[in-house]
């Protein structure tokens, strides 16, 4: 376990992490005569949280749904990366195999969200245990806080504000022309009468209606309750998980000198 720590990971240790873990997978590869490209850590996202109802208006104007409709207007891209295309099928297994690992699994029991693997071995694995140290402990930690979002959206939806809001947001959204009982529904409804376009623009039907779930969301209040009940039980699950948060930061920290030194070895 590490040392408890009440300092956060700012935003450059995580990029800093991230880089160093990739740097490490790079020369775990080479070592076992694999090409491999170190990944760039993904970009902030500026899209809403779309598993609560959509409320910026501007947003919704200018994205319809986002990426969340977007899988049936973009055409499809190889999901291989570049080291691995030319490969023959052999060459291809074992070098995902050594990126991955194999069936050794550390397993990882979240409470109301059943279990979580993954691998004790390969280069991503032993990337992870050079920073961390105890990778068990680590993955346990990251697995856990990555679920914040998964646990405070429960709370929330089963909150009576929660439900009272929905009602009030359903019948506005009816008097705009569309029957659905919740935004999932709405945007279900969307998906399934707009065909599959290769274009980048949002078909004016996903405005259209992500536009009135976000003008009904903020004029009914459904917005307030909303921002309300997530700080509530953002808390409340951050109380819930306080060992596990810690214990993140602490892994996160006590990695800096090790990603510092991994990044200063190239």
């Amino acid at each position: 376990m590490p040392v408890p720590s009440d300092r956060p990971a700012t935003a450059v240790d995580e990029k800093l992490l991230h880089q160093a873990a990739e740097r490490l997978i790079a020369r775990c590869m080479a070592r076992h005569g694999f090409a491999y490209t170190e990944q760039r850590p993904p970009p902030p996202t500026t899209e809403p949280d779309l598993r609560y109802p959509l409320d910026d208006v501007g947003w919704a104007r200018r994205h319809g749904y986002g990426t969340l409709l977007a899988g049936s207007r973009a055409a499809a891209s190889d999901p291989d990366p570049d080291e691995v295309r030319n490969l023959t099928p052999e060459q291809r297994e074992a070098w995902y195999r050594t990126l991955m690992g194999s069936d050794r699994a550390l397993v990882v029991d979240l409470p109301e969200r059943g279990r979580l693997t993954t691998s004790d071995d390969g280069c991503t694995a032993e990337a992870r245990r050079a920073l961390y140290g105890d990778l068990a402990g680590w993955y346990r930690a990251r697995r856990t806080v990555d679920h914040f979002g998964s646990y405070t959206l429960t709370l929330v939806t089963a909150d009576p504000g929660y439900r009272a809001g929905l009602t009030a947001w359903a019948g506005c959204v009816h008097k705009h022309g569309y029957i659905a009982s919740s935004p999932d529904e709405l945007r279900e409804l969307v998906a399934r009468t707009e065909p599959a376009s290769t274009s980048v623009r949002p078909p004016a039907a996903e405005i259209a209606a992500a536009v009135t779930e976000a003008e009904c969301t903020t004029s009914t209040g459904f917005s307030r309750t909303l921002r309300t009940l997530k700080h509530r039980y953002q808390t409340q699950t951050e109380r819930r998980f306080a060992r596990e948060l810690t214990a993140l930061k602490s892994y996160e920290l006590q990695a800096m000198p090790r990603a510092g030194r991994a990044l200063a070895d190239s």
